[in-house]
Order: C-alpha cells, then structure tokens, then sequence
C-alpha cells in the first residue's frame, strides 16, 4: 500500500500521530496499482518497537489484519503486511491490549 491515507474525507498528513485516528475511521489507502481501497481503522499497537495499525475491512468487520508502518528513504510512510507467524503474535497482543481497555472502562 502507498503512503496516502484518508478519513472522512480528510487527508491524513504522514507526520499526523497514529494515535489520532478513532476506531471506526474510514481509512483510504492507494496501492501501488493506484487503486483505492476502504478499510476501518480499529486500533494502533506497539510491538518490539514498531507500529501497527489494526485494520478491517468494511464487509468483515470481525475480521483483523496487522500493517506496519514504516518510511521509505523519501521520508513517506509505507505499510507492510507482516508475515504470518508475526501476525499471530501480534493478535495476541491486540487481544490483551483491548481486554485491558475494555477492564479499565
């Protein structure tokens, strides 16, 4: 996925915190075919020093998948699915992460 990212209609700057975003934003990210895919933001972790954005697609919303966010030699943000195993783990923190939430509310 490319580096723009859109909610409500507004565009995100790259330098925008993560932490910004509210679950259930609608996120516009264009792949590098320049197509534009929707996706709902539902959370943002931190594992082993990298972020995470926690995604949905709008016709799954049970279901979540992981990108990292990182930053090309130009400076843009760049996201990168994570490999399978790495993505079970971060599931698992996910998991905790939101039971915790969920406890302190």
């Amino acid at each position: 996925m490319a580096d723009e990212l859109n909610r409500n209609n507004e565009v995100n700057e790259p330098e925008e915190d993560v932490n910004a975003l509210e679950e259930g934003d609608i996120i516009e990210m264009i792949g590098d075919d320049g197509e534009t895919v929707r996706f709902i933001f539902v959370d943002a972790l931190e594992y082993d020093g990298d972020v995470y954005l926690a995604l949905a697609e709008p016709e799954e919303e049970d279901a979540v998948f992981f990108l990292k966010i990182g930053q090309d030699k130009d400076g843009s943000d760049v996201y990168t699915a994570p490999d399978e195993a790495l993505e079970d783990t971060l599931f698992e923190q996910f998991t905790k992460q939101r039971e915790q939430n969920n406890a302190d509310e």
